[in-house]
């Protein structure tokens, strides 16, 4: 694409084909007035789109990422492959469906997996397999297919084809393949100026369409953790997919696969290994040996101390109104425990009115105090929100002056508040006003 800005990236969210895979018909009527008026000339011509279903041509491939057969740190990149057809993860649907032109879904998915996701250390054999095996597995293999029948199958396609395949276990497939709502974020189409670059002499439109995986790699400080990744269909297992509300009634899925690739991770600084070595434990103070050594012993001070720290709290010096220093409670916002949200909260006029006081310790508790300020200087750091606050301050200022006038005027002329304005005018008519000053 030539006129496309050389060192720029466009990304589109994604690209409709003009018709999708399927047998179609057409049909053209010709009236000639000088041959034949009454009866028009007739022809029908049907014609097949094909499309990639059950396996895939390997010059759709433009690229794969990480490479294949390659070993290196690639524990944060989320895996990646790159079609040379820009339509190609919108040419089919979930489940056969006309395509949502509003938020379109892909059809296909990479699926991330290592040795430690099987019981037995290793990864899956892809099996080359006739499609009606896909469609409708034997009984003995315990497996359930996609939600496709020898009906569902286009005239160029037929049940004897040859495609390849892999048997998940059941409860795999729903922890590692991605939601129905996931999908549309997984695929988009990226356009870039190719003008001097390499293309594969075949490629020089410029758009190539990419399908994200949903997981990253699985990766090992002491040796390489080799990965594979899966390009399967996802055609007819809408409904088996997390989150589609029907449950797997069979130990493994059979899936097609259009494309696979291997490639070895290691490093120690990338995500999962930092999350499979991060020390969960709960969000608190460390309690020291001394406060245990008290608390145990039967002192009530350090046990309520320890209590404390256990429920999130810390101690911090607190200077109060009236120039006093004492100590008080404090915690954040994350706590580890549950504590119950409430739906409605009372009015709190200053900061003051949250402070809360336990009367078993002498201690005042803070965090509700500090959270209410906190929120007060979040808000009125928003220009458009303090500029609407004071506006409404101002009127309700103006409007309380000129009601306490108006009860003022009221009562110095003996009127009721409903004749007020009609004495106004009134004595607006017969210089009344000027009378009253004059006397004042």
């Amino acid at each position: 694409m030539s006129d496309f800005p050389r060192g720029l990236i466009q990304f589109s969210q994604a690209c409709l084909p003009p018709l999708l895979p399927g047998d179609y018909k057409i049909r053209v009527d010709q009236t000639i007035q000088e041959v034949r008026p009454e009866k028009p000339f007739a022809t029908e011509l049907d014609f097949s789109v094909a499309g990639p279903r059950f396996d895939l041509n390997p010059a759709d491939i433009y690229s794969v990422y990480p490479p294949t057969n390659q070993s290196g740190e690639f524990g944060n990149t989320l895996p990646q492959i790159v079609f040379t057809r820009r339509t190609i993860p919108w040419e089919r649907t979930l489940d056969g469906s006309d395509p949502d032109n509003q938020n379109p879904c892909p059809w296909l998915a990479l699926l991330v997996l290592s040795g430690s996701d099987f019981a037995e250390g290793t990864l899956p054999k892809i099996t080359t397999r006739k499609v009606g095996d896909l469609l409708t597995p034997a009984a003995t293999d315990n497996c359930m297919g996609p939600a496709l029948g020898a009906a569902d199958l286009a005239k160029y396609e037929s049940v004897n084809d040859q495609c390849n395949t892999v048997d998940l276990p059941a409860a795999l497939f729903v922890n590692v393949a991605p939601q129905v709502a996931d999908l549309p974020y997984l695929a988009h189409v990226r356009t870039v100026s190719t003008d001097n670059k390499e293309t594969l002499s075949y490629q020089t439109e410029g758009s190539f369409a990419v399908v994200l995986a949903n997981r990253l790699p699985e990766s090992s400080v002491d040796d390489a953790v080799k990965n594979a990744v899966y390009l399967v269909s996802l055609e007819g297992f809408k409904d088996h997919l997390p989150g589609g509300g029907q449950k797997i009634g069979t130990a493994n899925v059979r899936l097609a696969v259009l494309a696979h690739w291997e490639f070895a991770c290691f490093g120690k600084d990338n995500f999962k290994v930092l999350m499979n070595n991060l020390e969960v434990d709960r969000l608190q103070r460390p309690v020291g040996p001394d406060l245990n050594a008290k608390a145990d012993a039967g002192d009530e001070g350090a046990g309520q101390v320890r209590s404390a720290f256990e429920m999130g709290y810390t101690a911090l010096n607190h200077h109060i109104r009236n120039g006093e220093k004492t100590v008080s409670w404090y915690r954040g916002p994350l706590v580890p425990m549950f504590y119950p949200t409430e739906e409605t909260y009372s009015f709190i006029p200053s900061a003051d009115a949250a402070l809360r006081y336990n009367y078993t310790t002498g201690l005042l508790d803070a965090s509700y105090a500090a959270a209410w300020q906190l929120g007060r200087m979040l808000a009125l750091q928003n220009q458009q929100f303090a500029q609407a606050l004071y506006r409404y301050r101002n009127q309700a200022r103006v409007a309380t002056k000129t009601a306490l006038d108006d009860a003022d005027t009221a009562r110095a002329f003996q009127l009721s508040a409903a004749s007020l304005e009609d004495e106004a005018i009134e004595m607006l008519k017969t210089d009344g006003v000027q009378r009253v000053l004059g006397e004042e």
